[in-house]
């Protein structure tokens, strides 16, 4: 683990992704109850793409000094992260192993563009680690290649409802529904029951052409947090086409209890 973020974008850091940052995925889609009750597994989203905004590294970098000089004085030592452009403002999400930390966009009492950035104190001695090596999922549903935005009035007829996927949106169910259903259930577990406030987002690019003979490189990243946990999940998945999503997944998911804000 390295010790801070960076200041400046390192050397060597990833080609732009081509696709760039991501739209939302499409309509909400329906969850299931695994058999051993051990979460909601949901169906696969449109992952939509949009033009690139640079690599994690320039985001951060956007930022600017004062911001990153908070983050990295709150997180310990970096476990995962990553940054992106929301709208045209940038924002960033990072796990540390003493904080758990957001940083959005928004706007101060005078009307002005501003950052929020909220700090989810961890417990460094309940952190757990589990890595999903899996092979791809049934193919996702048709709209999968869409390059437009999702929209959908949300769950489908009969689809069965927790306390947990009522306070999910389409968009993070769509994505979650992308991974393998280990990752999902690991994320999802400790809040099945828990009925108060839950925070959540995801992010994703795509490295290299889909109609490739190998397909591309997607990588993604996501939480869920509420004031007793925080699960974060970062993955690549191999062979990325448009039809199918990913031949393969490798996704490391981490859990840590919160100690305060």
């Amino acid at each position: 683990m390295n010790d801070r973020l960076p200041m400046r974008p390192e050397r060597g850091t990833p080609a732009k992704p081509e696709g760039g940052t991501p739209a939302r995925p499409g309509p909400r889609s329906p969850a299931h109850r695994t058999a051993d009750g051990s979460g909601p597994v949901h169906t696969a989203g449109s992952l939509n793409f949009t033009e690139s905004v640079g690599t994690r590294e320039e985001v951060w970098d956007r930022l600017g000094p004062k911001i990153q000089e908070r983050v990295n004085a709150r997180i310990g030592r970096v476990v995962e992260w990553w940054a992106t452009d929301v709208n045209g403002r940038n924002a960033a999400a990072v796990l540390g192993t003493q904080a758990f930390v957001t940083v959005e966009p928004t706007v101060n009492a005078a009307g002005n563009p501003a950052h929020e950035i909220r700090t989810l104190k961890l417990d460094e001695s309940t952190f757990r680690r589990a890595t999903v090596n899996a092979a791809a999922t049934p193919p996702a549903p048709a709209g999968r290649a869409s390059s437009g935005p999702g929209s959908g009035p949300g769950s489908g007829p009969g689809a069965p409802t927790t306390p947990l996927t009522r306070r999910l949106d389409g968009g993070m169910t769509g994505f979650l529904g992308n991974l393998p259903a280990r990752a999902q259930q690991l994320l999802q577990e400790p809040f099945l029951t828990d009925d108060g406030e839950l925070w959540h987002d995801f992010y994703y690019f795509r490295t290299g052409s889909p109609h490739a003979l190998n397909g591309s490189t997607l990588r993604v990243w996501c939480y869920l947090a509420n004031r007793r946990y925080v699960t974060f999940a970062a993955g690549t998945g191999h062979g990325y086409r448009y039809d199918t999503g990913p031949r393969s997944w490798e996704v490391t998911c981490w859990r840590a209890e919160v100690v305060g804000r």
